[in-house]
């Protein structure tokens, strides 16, 4: 699927400056731009559940996590 994006005509010109100080067109910039992002940011994790599986918990293991999460609570 392909996306498109608007610039302003400035915001274009800046982005085609730069890429001709890398010899590289405006689009391989800016797929050099997002390849480097997404290698600096790793995999975004939006719950512990997530980033336990992530990392090799089972669903077993994640419902004692969850019994032990509310015990905690309800002895607070």
């Amino acid at each position: 699927m392909s996306k498109i994006v608007e610039l302003t005509d400035e915001q274009y010109a800046t982005l085609e400056a730069a890429a001709a100080r890398g010899a590289e067109t405006p689009q391989q910039l800016l797929e050099r731009m997002l390849r480097a992002l997404a290698a600096t940011q790793g995999p975004i994790y939006y719950t512990d559940d997530e980033l336990l599986r992530a990392l090799g918990a089972d669903d077993a293991e994640l419902a004692e996590l969850a019994k032990l999460e509310w015990q905690a609570d309800a002895d607070q």
